[in-house]
């Protein structure tokens, strides 16, 4: 897979690894000015390992609060049984003499603080910012304490009931940790898309009409340059030529175009032959993606072959129609299924309307609704050989085809793998308890060796074989081509209806993107801005924060070294972000798109975004993110392309040489762009490919199908605060972060029963949480390096090593 091959390497290497973790380190201060690489120069060797591990008073401080509290809540319950509470009391007078002591110290740094602000002459606004905090802490502290006393010095425990929810309620309407996101067990990210009920193709023009899809533009007449189109009715509309958000005519365009002559007959034929259809709906890519990805659904398709076309100086428009295809040629266009039914389930997921016409008791036909083009050409005599003047809209689907499919190696018959046979193995090396629903103590060390002489075994055979290629060894598929001088005279399959022509596809037809920052007092975002899906598909999204003013800028630079930076070990090792107010700036390859309120440096900022499809409807993934983080938002649909990944690691390669060579005239122009968002940009790439390319042969492996749909989740850079009564009192290192709300897909295990459609999802499932912990690590840990990436399928892994039980939650056990 390419992205495994190149782009995880790329990140590791010895001269980029070096200088992560001093990037990380600095990501902080990076909010202060840009042009820091420089003091990452001299000193690539340095690593996140060198900032002491010793807990702060603060740190320790915050702790015991968040202790006095689980305590004082355990104790108003046994209270409410009428039960004695003299252990939680014990513990209660031992917290008291800890929290007084630490905040004692507390006090003191905050004094420190206090005559650095004075002796560095810092604003006004930023030292009131400081007495009002010390004030409030210390109102806040003299009341917890005073409760705590009281609590120890009463008789018996019916006195103190007041004070204990006093205090309990005082340290639990504050916050005194980062919050944790909300989990709904219903809404997992990794759920496959379901067929929608009743979507069903329309099959009258005046269907399309009540649902708000109309031809679009009006007809006009005129004529235009060299090529003549007076005589085509609409031909000469110039949004027919014109760029759309789908139809871009970028230079990748223009030089497709330019290698197929220009020529409508070349054109047709190269999309037809070269791009794979995916059975979903929506205008997910632009044709400049599917030109790089080879695949897309009918409208990314038909998007492809408007842009060749219009690049060509041919004008092109879309077609929203119903159409029928024997229920044969069907089952192998969407991917190979032996039943109908299975293959037109595994449409509907994706969300094309569709739906079977029955003929002597079985489905003779697949009845759905369809996107293809209609091109102005010169069509009589020539066909389209040669174009002097237009004659005729011609019908033109390139998404339509037939398909040749590989089996690959039977893999199970080589390796002699019996995978019911090596369950038991490994469920004989611990406890299942299926009446309580859980297991304990399993080997995985058992799993491991058989797939490890599986392994062997496959690869002595693959050996064995003459010069063989990928799809000997996993399978796939491959077009049946058609070639031919001049254009087809009509469309390969009966069409029901043609609806609505669009120059431009409708926004009903778009899948979209809304991302929001901040919320107001019923949830809503403050600021949002829409996008179209193939807007953002595969393109850099990040959210970064600046200093809100001047004099936020003034602050942070106080807090640096005096005497400029020489290496990492210089800057400070936290922050008093209560200090700080930042602004969230969301940015789209590095163009900012969206700006939020300011808030305090370590605050929590709402950050949202929601996923309209055309048929599923919209859902939405709120999110908290401390300000201060970095990170990138991956918008991805129909899988990772090609020019993607080149792209980036272009930048990553010219982001390495620089901090290698210590360029001083490029080295002041790096920003937090490109040495933050390059490479958490790559990482989602990575994911997002390994996801599509793993899922796949998963899915092949068994002839089940698989494709990734609209999905999206963050990853990046978040530091750790330290909060005393609802204040960012501090601000450290923290670590990288990669959180996935959607990773959607649809797919089908073609009638093989319940049971396997379940393992096929949960396998996908596993996959897509391994990989929150796999890809990281590939980016982050070289060969030799400490530390690992923890995610829910590594979390369960180290709980099964430890002997700890693992329980399988279901409806009727779950409370």
């Amino acid at each position: 897979m390419r992205t495994g091959n190149t782009l995880l390497p790329l990140l590791r290497d010895s001269l980029f690894g070096r200088v992560v973790a001093s990037i990380l380190i600095v990501a902080l201060i990076l909010l202060v000015t840009e042009p820091l690489a420089a003091a990452l120069n001299d000193h690539q060797q340095a690593s996140g390992d060198a900032i002491s591990a010793v807990p702060s008073p603060g740190e320790l401080l915050s702790g015991s609060l968040r202790e006095t509290r689980a305590v004082l809540g355990a104790a108003d319950a046994r209270l409410r049984r009428g039960q004695s509470i003299a252990a939680e009391r014990q513990e209660l007078a031992a917290l008291r003499q800890r929290v007084n002591a630490l905040g004692a110290q507390v006090m003191a740094d905050f004094s420190a603080v206090g005559d650095m602000l004075e002796a560095r002459g810092l604003p006004d606004r930023i030292r009131d910012r400081h007495r009002e905090t010390v004030a409030f802490y210390q109102q806040e502290m003299q009341a917890v304490l005073e409760d705590l006393a009281i609590i120890d010095a009463a008789d018996d425990d019916a006195s103190i009931a007041h004070p204990i929810e006093r205090v309990r309620q005082r340290l639990s309407e504050r916050r005194l940790e980062t919050s944790q996101q909300p989990f709904d067990p219903r809404e997992l990210p990794h759920a496959p898309q379901q067929p929608p009920q009743d979507n069903l193709p329309r099959m009258k023009k005046d269907d399309f009409i009540g649902a708000g899809l109309f031809d679009w533009p009006p007809v006009r007449l005129a004529a235009l340059d060299a090529y003549l189109l007076d005589g085509l009715p609409g031909s000469e509309a110039p949004e027919y030529l014109a760029e759309t958000v789908e139809v871009p005519l970028s230079d990748a365009i223009r030089a497709r175009a330019m290698a197929l002559d220009q020529d409508p007959v070349a054109i047709y034929h190269w999309v037809r032959n070269h791009i794979e259809w995916l059975p979903t709906w929506g205008a997910v890519q632009d044709a400049d993606l599917t030109l790089s990805a080879r695949r897309g659904n009918a409208m990314d398709t038909a998007s492809l072959l408007l842009a060749l076309l219009r690049a060509s100086g041919v004008p092109a428009r879309y077609v929203h129609g119903t159409i029928e295809v024997p229920a044969q040629a069907f089952r192998n266009w969407a991917g190979g299924f032996e039943r109908t039914e299975e293959a037109m389930n595994y449409a509907a997921s994706g969300g094309i309307p569709v739906t079977g016409l029955i003929k002597g008791g079985r489905i003779s036909h697949v009845r759905m609704e369809h996107v293809w083009v209609e091109a102005a050409v010169d069509f009589l005599p020539s066909r389209g050989a040669a174009m002097r003047e237009a004659d005729t809209w011609l019908a033109l689907d390139a998404s339509y085809k037939q398909y040749e499919f590989l089996p690959g190696l039977d893999a199970p018959l080589i390796t002699g793998l019996d995978g019911d046979e090596v369950l038991q193995d490994v469920l004989a090396t611990g406890a299942v308890n299926e009446a309580e629903g859980w297991i304990q103590g399993l080997d995985a060390s058992v799993l491991l060796a058989a797939q490890g002489a599986a392994e062997e075994r496959l690869v002595t055979y693959v050996e064995q074989l003459e010069a063989p290629t990928a799809a000997d060894v996993i399978g796939g598929s491959k077009v049946v081509l058609r070639e031919a001088q001049v254009l087809p005279s009509g469309l390969p399959y009966q069409r029901a209806v043609a609806g609505a022509r669009y120059a431009a596809l409708p926004v009903s037809l778009q899948p979209r993107i809304t991302l929001g920052l901040g919320a107001d007092a019923l949830g809503q975002p403050r600021q949002q801005a829409t996008f179209p899906w193939a807007n953002l598909n595969n393109r850099k999204v990040t959210l970064s924060f600046r200093p809100a003013t001047e004099d936020d800028e003034a602050a942070l630079e106080a807090l640096l070294p005096e005497g400029g930076i020489d290496e990492p070990s210089q800057l400070p090792t936290s922050i008093p972000a209560y200090l700080i107010n930042v602004v969230p700036e969301l940015k789209i390859d590095g163009d900012t798109v969206l700006v939020g309120a300011p808030l305090p440096l370590g605050d929590e900022l709402a950050f949202s975004y929601s996923v309209t499809d055309p048929v599923h409807g919209t859902r939405h993934y709120p999110n908290q993110v401390i300000a201060g983080s970095y990170l990138a938002l991956g918008v991805v649909g129909g899988g990772v392309t090609a020019a993607s990944i080149e792209d980036v690691e272009d930048r990553l390669r010219e982001i390495a040489e620089i901090l290698g060579t210590g360029d001083q005239v490029l080295l002041p122009g790096l920003t937090r762009e490109d040495l933050l968002g390059d490479m958490f940009h790559a990482g989602l790439l990575s994911y997002f490919g390994q996801y599509q390319a793993l899922g796949s042969l998963r899915a092949r492996s068994q002839d089940f199908h698989f494709q990734v749909t609209t999905s999206a989740g963050t990853f990046g850079y978040v530091p750790t605060v330290n909060y005393f009564f609802g204040i960012p009192r501090s601000i450290t290192p923290g670590g990288v972060l990669m959180d996935l709300d959607r990773v959607a897909h649809i797919s089908s295990t073609d009638d093989q029963g319940r049971q396997a459609a379940v393992a096929l999802n949960f396998q996908l499932g596993a996959l897509a949480s391994a990989l929150e912990h796999a890809v990281p690590e590939q980016m982050f840990l070289s060969d030799g390096a400490t530390g690992e990436g923890v995610s829910a399928v590594r979390a369960l892994q180290k709980a099964l090593d430890q002997g700890q039980r693992i329980y399988h939650i279901t409806p009727a056990n779950q409370a």
